[in-house]
């Protein structure tokens, strides 16, 4: 028989020896689905190990995930320029200009 205790947040979890393993199938809307159904039924998300078969490893991209990396500044004659895209048919994939620089 496997034990069980209630977290800090009131979900259920198995032992700390035990996961439950999900590998195939999964792609990014499933997997979603899958984790409301867990936390909906009570049990804690940290029960769950994913695998990342073909639907995470191929149906992930730069779109899926709102994230690319892009010119943001050129220098023209020797005067710097922004370099951005704003397009009018989707909003969301409007980008940074200007000089960037990462801070730790």
């Amino acid at each position: 028989k496997i034990g069980m205790e209630t977290n800090s947040k009131g979900y259920k979890m198995l032992d700390p020896h035990v996961r439950m393993i999900w590998g195939d199938g999964i792609d990014y809307e499933s997997l979603q689905e899958i984790l409301a159904t867990i936390t909906g039924a009570g049990w804690s998300s940290d029960n769950m190990a994913f695998g990342s078969g073909g639907g995470l490893l191929q149906k992930l991209n730069r779109d899926t995930q709102k994230c690319a990396f892009k010119c943001a500044m050129a220098v023209v004659d020797g005067e710097e320029r922004e370099v951005f895209k704003d397009p009018i048919t989707d909003p969301g994939k409007k980008s940074k200009k200007g000089r960037l620089s990462i801070h730790p």
